[in-house]
């Protein structure tokens, strides 16, 4: 039986609908290029609306199918590639009134159903010089098909003759490219230069010297050594799982992207798509989105260990060091994140071309080099938000801003002991309560609502991802979760304390991955019910249901540390993911770049299946982390080492360093 009987829906039915992408053949078409006139070498890609028309019954059906929003495409509201020459050699086969009576004028929309304007180059010449002719040619289509008329409207132009010119930010991403492999390879020289043994040691230690240190910062060999050593004290050993979980949530991030991507460009098969929406498991993937949290939580576990670490060696804290550590933070992960950006905002539209491409990569140059600064100085998840450069770059902000929220916590806690649990208690209701203001005043859901609709657009339109799921005080829950954990981590770990190993502990630890999947197939209910809000419940419901992912990894952290499974210990504890681990960061700051070209590069038509999912979704962890791999060497690496070496002493200047004592319990952070 059909999936489409769920949706209540007969196939005969379903299928009587307009497909909501329909493209002309690319290549057919700019082939054609050498025989027309310059101006007509052109394929647009344009949105069409089809009008009401209740006399219709094909009309019915779409307007019935498509009002249930949550679940189901927008029917009336179709993607259409256009060839313009074949589009002009239909019009001019029409006689003029027949033609005449083809255009529809605009009418009123309701939802939006089109890119900004100025997102794309020429596109009001190009809706001048061929809007009234596509407008025509789409609904001589519709006409002949399906009985039905629409607004066409030209989201953009693309063609043999549209290449982007090559200007100077362009060869300035050449030239800094250029002076990092001149500085690698120099680097690397030196190092060697300066080896006064025959094997590898020499690259796994520091030199006495701090100029020399500093001149190795860029030593390709040396930055190998770094990625791959493993760290020699017992808590980095503890904590070495980590690294796998980091590499293990990247992957469930892609796999979400990759969902999202299909959906913007394009697919054939949308009604398995809208199935999945009526399938208990399907939400498993569908609400996905919610594994961010885990690096949240992993992000603020790891700072709480770092801090409570470098407390302990030291008098007093001040509140400068807030300053300082967010200024070190900034040094080590901005210049690695400013050359992904400036290559999205260069040489990414010169790498392909077809009828999708300007939709993912033109835009991108575009808006990198307009919101560029929102990027750099970790604000992008609110300013400008709508008109993202590098869009998924929305959690390297939410991640800053909550990594300085987390440092004031835990300044005040070190300041202010005896009220370290009023201040944890406060900020776990205030990370309960905002969420929860935000979804009852704005009349939301109980969970973010991954739409089809939405996701055409990548949510640029859509006013639950706007205000609920990128902002970080919307997020701040499983965060201050993760610094609860690993302050009261820290704390037992110095007790010597063995960890608590009952039956009842053991039975939740195994109980959380199910937990899990029915905590994100509970989703469902929203999905297929319209509550009636604002209301409390549905308030409350968000911010625990979001918060509950910080109990889950929790448990299952602890399970892990005191060793719950040796099979599953020693599996992450698998030494290729240290290495992997440590390259999460630049490999996500590259995957957007892959995402770009593997999908918005496709001249086809698409058959979304499992197959072509976990295919993209493995070419693009691959791509990424061989591409972030070259990032971390040549740039993440060197910058942290020259940070090391030219900055460390700046930290003491605020505090005051306590003399040794014996038996000090001699802890380093562990491996960001």
């Amino acid at each position: 039986m059909s999936k489409l009987a769920k949706h209540c829906i007969k196939v005969d039915e379903y299928y009587r609908m307009p497909k909501i992408y329909d493209y002309d053949d690319y290549d057919r078409c700019v082939a054609q290029a050498p025989q027309v006139p310059a101006e007509d070498a052109v394929y647009c890609v344009a949105r069409t609306i089809i009008k009401p028309d209740q006399e219709s019954s094909l009309w019915r059906l779409i307007e019935n199918f498509t009002n249930d929003t949550k679940r189901h495409f927008r029917h009336d509201h179709l993607d259409r590639g256009i060839c313009i020459e074949r589009c002009r050699q239909l019009v001019n086969s029409l006689d003029v009134h027949t033609a005449e009576e083809l255009y529809v004028d605009k009418f009123a929309i309701s939802f939006p159903y089109i890119m900004h304007e100025d997102v794309f180059h020429n596109v009001s010449d190009d809706r001048a010089r061929y809007g009234r002719l596509i407008n025509i040619c789409q609904n001589y289509a519709l006409r002949q098909q399906y009985n039905l008329s629409g607004y066409t409207e030209i989201e953009y132009c693309t063609g043999p003759n549209r290449s982007t010119p090559i200007d100077g930010l362009d060869i300035s991403f050449l030239v800094i490219a250029g002076l990092i492999v001149l500085l690698v390879i120099s680097s690397t020289w030196y190092d060697r230069y300066t080896r006064k043994q025959l094997d590898n040691e020499h690259y796994k230690k520091d030199l006495p010297c701090r100029k020399t240190m500093v001149l190795t910062s860029f030593s390709l060999v040396r930055n190998w050594y770094r990625l791959v050593s493993r760290s020699k004290d017992q808590l980095n050993e503890d904590l070495k799982f980590f690294q796998a979980i980091r590499f293990f949530t990247f992957c469930l991030v892609v796999v979400g992207h990759c969902g999202d991507l299909f959906t913007a460009t394009s697919f054939a098969n949308t009604q398995d798509r809208e199935a999945e929406y009526y399938n208990p498991l399907g939400h498993i993937l569908i609400n996905g989105s919610i594994i961010v949290q885990s690096f949240f939580e992993m992000s603020g576990f790891l700072l709480s260990i770092h801090f409570c670490t470098t407390q302990a060696k030291m008098k007093r804290i001040s509140w400068a060091a807030i300053l300082v550590t967010v200024g070190y933070r900034y040094i080590r992960l901005t210049p690695a994140y400013a050359f992904v950006l400036l290559l999205h905002a260069t040489w990414l539209p010169k790498l392909q071309d077809g009828p999708l491409w300007p939709r993912g990569a033109e835009v991108e140059r575009n808006l990198c080099r307009r919101n560029w600064w929102t990027n750099l100085l970790y604000v992008n998840n609110y300013v400008n938000a709508d008109e993202p450069c590098l869009q998924q770059a929305w959690y390297l902000a939410c991640d800053y801003q909550l990594f300085t929220v987390g440092l004031i916590i835990l300044v005040a806690v070190t300041k202010y002991k005896k009220f370290a649990v009023h201040i944890f208690s406060v900020s776990g209701v205030l990370a309960i309560l905002i969420p929860a203001f935000v979804v009852y005043f704005n009349h939301f859901d109980g969970v973010f609502l991954v739409t089809l609709q939405a996701e055409r657009f990548i949510y640029w339109f859509d006013e639950m991802y706007h205000k609920i799921y990128i902002p970080f005080h919307t997020n701040i829950g499983c965060y201050v979760g993760g610094i609860v954990y690993g302050y009261l981590y820290y704390r037992i770990r110095t007790s010597d304390n063995k960890g608590n190993r009952s039956g009842f502990l053991k039975f939740l630890w195994y109980m959380t991955v199910p937990c899990g999947m029915l905590t994100l197939m509970m989703s469902m209910i929203f999905y297929s019910n319209n509550f009636e809000k604002p209301s409390i419940w549905i308030s409350l419901f968000f911010p625990l249901h979001k918060n509950a992912w910080a109990l889950f990894g929790a448990i299952v952290l602890y399970g892990i540390i005191y060793n719950y499974n040796r099979f599953i210990k020693s599996v992450v504890n698998f030494p290729l993911f240290v290495p992997l681990g440590r390259l999460t960061y630049c490999a996500y700051i590259c995957h957007v770049f892959f995402l770009k070209n593997f999908f918005y590069g496709t001249r086809d038509i698409p058959h979304f299946s499992n197959v072509t999912m976990y295919t993209k979704v493995i070419s693009v962890i691959v791509a990424s982390y061989i591409l972030g791999a070259i990032v971390a060497l040549t740039l993440e690496f060197p910058i942290s080492a020259l940070q090391k070496h030219l900055l460390s002493h700046q930290l003491e200047k605020i505090s005051k360093p306590e003399p040794p004592k014996e038996n000090n319990n001699e802890l380093s952070p562990p491996s960001a």
